[in-house]
Order: C-alpha cells, then sequence, then structure tokens
C-alpha cells in the first residue's frame, strides 16, 4: 500500500493519468485500514495545501491536486481555527476550473455547521476547543462579507434570467451562493449585523487600514514592486489568474505561514480597491451599490 508522502509526490511530479489516478487513490486510503501516524501526515499534507499548490502550473494537476485535499480535508485537527485555509480557499472559489470550485465548495461547507452551533443551539457546548460564540461570530461576518463581494465581482446580466441558484450557469457567482444558501440554512435567526453591508464611509476607512498593511507588506518582502503597481494590476485585471499576479509579487519563497498572510491581504485588497471592469468600483462599493437600488 502506498504512503500518502508517495500518493502527493505522485499527483505533484508524474503523468497527468498517472497523476489521476494517484488523487482518486487518495480517497480509498484514508478511508482504509492503516496505523493512525497516517492522521499526523494528513493534517501537515493540508496546512501546507496553500504553498504546494502555488508551485503547480498545469491545471489538470492543479484539480487532482485540488480534489484529493478536498477528500480528507475533515480530518484537520485545527477545529479552533476553521478559517485557517479561508484566504487560499477563496483563490480556489475564482477557479476556471469547476472540479476545483466543487471541491472548494465543499471544504469551506464543512467548517459552516461548527461556526453555526452557537447560534442554532444557544448555551451549548460541542467539546472544550470549540470556538467562543465572539470567535465564531467574527469569522461568519467575514466570511459572509467576502462571499457576497465575491458574487459583486463576479456578477453578470445574464443571470437575472434565473430564478433558482441550482440553474445558473457553473461559475464562481454559483459557488459562492451555494455556500451562502447553506448558511440561510443554518442560520435563519442569525443577527442582522452578519450580512450587514457596510457603508461608503466604513469601505474607504477599510481601504487606507489595507494601503498601509499593503506598503508594510511589500517592505517586509523586500519585493521589487510598489503599491500603484498593486492597484494598477487590480485596475486592469482581466481574469482570476491577476489575483496571482499580485500573490507572486509577494513572493520570496517563504512558507505556508507567510503565504496564508500574503493570500489574505490580496484578497483584502482585491475586495476594497476599483477595478476597471466594475465601473471604477470596488467589489465592496458594488455590493453596497447592489444593496442601495432593492
Amino acid at each position: 500500500m502506498k504512503t500518502f508522502t508517495e500518493l502527493f509526490n505522485t499527483i505533484l511530479t508524474a503523468d497527468k493519468d498517472a497523476s489521476r489516478k494517484a488523487a482518486r487513490g487518495v480517497r480509498k486510503f484514508v478511508y482504509g485500514s492503516g496505523k493512525s501516524e497516517k492522521y499526523e501526515r494528513i493534517t501537515s499534507i493540508i496546512e501546507n495545501a496553500p504553498a504546494e499548490y502555488a508551485k503547480i502550473t498545469e491545471d489538470w494537476r492543479q484539480e487532482n491536486f485540488v480534489m484529493a485535499v478536498s477528500v480528507m480535508y475533515f480530518l484537520h485537527n485545527r477545529e479552533n481555527q476553521p478559517d485557517f485555509l479561508f484566504p487560499w480557499l477563496f483563490q480556489l472559489l475564482q477557479h476556471t476550473n469547476g472540479n476545483i470550485r466543487h471541491a472548494t465548495v465543499r471544504m469551506i461547507k464543512h467548517e459552516l455547521g461548527a461556526l453555526t452551533y452557537h447560534i442554532r443551539f444557544p448555551g451549548e457546548k460541542i467539546s472544550h476547543r470549540e470556538l467562543s460564540p465572539k470567535q465564531a461570530d467574527k469569522i461568519i461576518f467575514g466570511l459572509r462579507t467576502d462571499l457576497n463581494n465575491l458574487m459583486a465581482s463576479s456578477w453578470k446580466d445574464s443571470y437575472r434570467k434565473f430564478k433558482y441558484v441550482e440553474r445558473l450557469p457553473s461559475g464562481t457567482y454559483k459557488s459562492a451562493q451555494l455556500i451562502l444558501g447553506l448558511f440561510d440554512d443554518y442560520c435563519s435567526e442569525v443577527n442582522d449585523n452578519h450580512g450587514q453591508v457596510e457603508t461608503k464611509e466604513q469601505i474607504l476607512e477599510r481601504r487606507k487600514e489595507i494601503e498601509q498593511e499593503l506598503t508594510d507588506m511589500l517592505k517586509e518582502t523586500k519585493s521589487d514592486f510598489k503599491l500603484e503597481h498593486v492597484l494598477e494590476v487590480i485596475y486592469n485585471e482581466e481574469d482570476n489568474d491577476d489575483m496571482m499576479k499580485i500573490v507572486a509579487m509577494f513572493d520570496r519563497g517563504g512558507d505556508a505561514s507567510e503565504l496564508s498572510n500574503v493570500l489574505e491581504l490580496v484578497t483584502d485588497v482585491w475586495n476594497y480597491f476599483p477595478h476597471k471592469v466594475l465601473g471604477g468600483l470596488s467589489p465592496a462599493e458594488r455590493i453596497l451599490e447592489h444593496n442601495n437600488k432593492n
């Protein structure tokens, strides 16, 4: 029987057919018999997934890798930090590959049950490792805001004719809607603040904060690029790969933790700064605009 290390080495280095077979073999290995030590390897693979994924250039290999990670994602040991991969997962939600988006939706949905437990069952506690309600609320608010921003940036007028989410064309907008739909199912009585749309003043204030964080990150990573370079890429973006161009501006071969911080900041910059395709608005401003019209 192969080990997880061997399976993922095959996924990352072998030819297309062998990589695909190894990815499909991960599920069997996860649920098969074996020593408990294998779960330690699983958590390591999951935590380092963003860094490994960043090295992959072929679309089909990206798919195999994400599919394999999604199969064992539920075995991560970060119950007290369920959003530890959210920056990376939000990148994947914008991928052109439908299988990657589907696997990503499944991983994010896995976290929603625990995140909303305190809302559905007030006063009850799952375990000593569970998040406090305050921590969960903060993550929920951030997740809903990011999903709404993502929908604003991926919206197309042609979607107006679809009454049901299930009938929407496959894409980033539909993926975000599917996650929010489960949120609504879990949180039918969620406090209105969780879905509150930011005001124009709040958006501009947050933009200033992000601009400073971005400037600091450019200095910290000793990037050859400047603030205006990043904002220019965002303003003139044409497809989802442009976001990864920004990530590359900070790349100095750091560890998974550094990459996660970069992804989180880039996601914020993307959501709060103007895009030409959005009429010079940011996704956050587009959400506000839609909300004011309704």
